[in-house]
């Protein structure tokens, strides 16, 4: 095929697209109207390794087209496409209507990136009949790549979302992950490993019937999204370089000189997006001070059953441990150094040596993991932006607002980005169908923007929030202080410690609520459910309340 050729959608070769395998889904739904009525069998976690996952290879399971027919929550099926026009849009006048009969056509997505967020989104537009094409340069991590930089978390906000785009996908995923919700999470002190704050993410899901939060394999929720959205729209191996907006169309230009037309372009390919660079003009990322060390370790605490996640409190440095399933435990590193640093000597030898006298929780953990299992990056994220548009081309997930990891929530905003995204398309696809006239891409655009800018800002600062709390955590007088160090002997307790603690306590359940459930008002189609699975102990309460109480249930007295 010669560069210069100028394709439609439609007319793409198949040669890049991944190969397709299939699932089964076995999860049941309930409807929800007291959560306190569901209830589930005992958890039983598998000590068995994280199995491979491949988009290459085909599956044993039968079938993943299981959709939720009488299911609460189920959402609308494939939309059947109308009448799509095979032609290039470069002749037309009005690129978004049919010639004679006047039947306004699918609009004609192309999205750069193939990460969670684009492929939501690409999921949620084919589910609602819109032609999608998405150009990704590397599906490495499907193939595996995903498995070193770890399971990620998706809280009760986003699997909401998910079910809002296609119920059965989103039991395939919550199948495969972990529950964390439904045991305790917070904030423990890093050297006694003592509780500083807990954090109930349980109630706020169950009392707006949402699923509960978990954790999966990044990889393995890569390839079912990309399995879902299908080889046919998927082209691995292309990566977007450059754009151009005519009005009443986009090109883009792909690296190995091809240029695809469409009717606007999602540009979802990460924090260093070309999309945003071309549209805004360049802007550096923002390094947050911190450098990241994260590994996997085949271990199960004594806490398992109660515990979550942790994050255990520093000065200058901080740790977090989370329990992803089968037998394993995730952390992550944090320590405060300048950018661009590269390890001379093993890296869990400097970890060792870094949290030397911090408690077993931690240390443990650092012993337990394979040198070849731990890996550093720097953690970067992007000044937020309140214009994420311009004409036809838009902004989604990390290419708008890259954010620290500290709140769990970049992959899940990017979820809640993409289904607001096809809500929006839809809306003026319907409006335009009605009158018979172009559909008003820009204004869809716009109002996806402002639906979504105020709420992802707001995370994005509790994120940076977060990470300032968790390394400037002192528990006593004199840490931090060089010459006065000493002070630490008395054990006087940190004014800043115990003034955070009140300011926690008070606002943390607030802010969890907010965050969690501030969004699912909007998810239309979605009817409130619990499950069996996402069932908490009935001691949890206590646990919350009673450090004691929760030692006994550790310990089994």
């Amino acid at each position: 095929m010669a560069s210069s050729a100028s394709l439609s959608l439609s007319s793409l070769p198949s040669e890049h697209a991944i190969s397709p395998s299939m699932y089964s889904l076995t999860s049941l739904v309930l409807p929800c109207g007291d959560p306190s009525s569901c209830h589930k069998p005992r958890r039983l976690r598998s000590t068995s390794r994280i199995p491979t996952c491949s988009a290459f290879q085909k599956s044993s399971h039968v079938s993943r087209n299981v959709h939720s027919s009488g299911v609460c929550g189920a959402t609308n099926s494939t939309a059947a496409l109308i009448s799509v026009d095979e032609s290039t849009l470069s002749d037309e006048k009005e690129p978004n209507v049919l010639d004679g009969a006047g039947k306004v056509r699918p609009p004609r997505v192309i999205v750069a990136g193939g990460g969670i967020g684009g492929l939501l989104f690409a999921l949620a537009a084919k589910n609602k009949g819109m032609d999608v094409k998405v150009f990704e340069r590397d599906l490495s991590a499907i193939r595996g790549e995903g498995q070193y930089r770890g399971p990620i978390q998706i809280q009760s906000n986003a699997l909401a979302a998910l079910e809002a785009v296609d119920q059965s996908v989103a039991e395939e995923i919550m199948i495969n992950g972990c529950v964390t919700g439904d045991r305790i999470n917070g904030l423990v002190d890093g050297i006694s490993g003592d509780w500083y704050c807990k954090f109930d993410t349980f109630t706020p899901a169950a009392e707006k019937g949402l699923p509960v939060t978990r954790v999966i394999s990044r990889m393995t929720l890569q390839k079912i999204l990309a399995e879902a959205v299908g080889p046919e729209i998927i082209e691995n191996n292309s990566n977007v370089v450059d754009f151009q907006d005519h009005g009443s169309k986009v090109t883009v230009e792909l690296e190995d000189g091809r240029k695809i037309e469409g009717d606007l372009l999602v540009g979802a390919d990460g924090i260093w997006s070309k999309v945003r660079s071309k549209l805004f003009g360049p802007c550096d990322a923002t390094y947050s001070g911190y450098t990241c060390y994260t590994g996997i370790a085949d271990f199960i605490p004594p806490d398992i059953e109660t515990v979550g996640y942790r994050v255990f409190l520093g000065h200058k440095q901080y740790f977090v441990s989370s329990d992803v399933g089968y037998g394993k435990m995730q952390w992550y590193a944090f320590y405060n150094e300048p950018a661009g640093g590269v390890d001379e000597g093993p890296k869990k030898e400097r970890l060792l040596k870094l949290f030397a006298n911090w408690c077993d929780g931690v240390i443990d953990l650092l012993i337990a993991t394979p040198e070849e299992m731990i890996l550093r990056r720097d953690i970067f994220d992007r000044i937020p932006i309140f214009n994420w548009s311009k004409g036809r081309t838009t902004l989604l997930g990390d290419s708008a607002h890259a954010m620290q990891p500290n709140m769990g929530q970049g992959g899940c905003m990017a979820i809640e980005d993409g289904y607001q995204l096809a809500v929006e398309l839809e809306k003026s696809w319907k409006e335009a169908a009605a009158g018979g006239k172009p559909i008003d891409i820009v204004a869809a655009l716009k109002r996806y923007e402002g639906e979504r800018v105020l709420r992802v800002g707001a995370i994005h600062g509790m994120a940076r929030m977060a990470a300032i709390m968790a390394s400037t955590y002192k528990p006593y007088l004199g840490v931090g202080l060089g010459p006065l160090e000493f002070l630490t002997n008395l054990r006087i307790p940190h004014p800043g410690r115990v003034g955070g603690r009140f300011f926690i306590a008070l606002f943390m359940p607030i802010m969890l609520d907010w965050v969690l459930g501030g969004n699912s008002s909007k998810l239309e189609g979605r009817v409130p459910s619990c499950r069996l699975t996402d069932k908490a102990s009935g001691d949890l309460k206590t646990w919350f309340d009673d450090d004691d109480a929760l030692e006994r249930a550790i310990n089994a007295e």
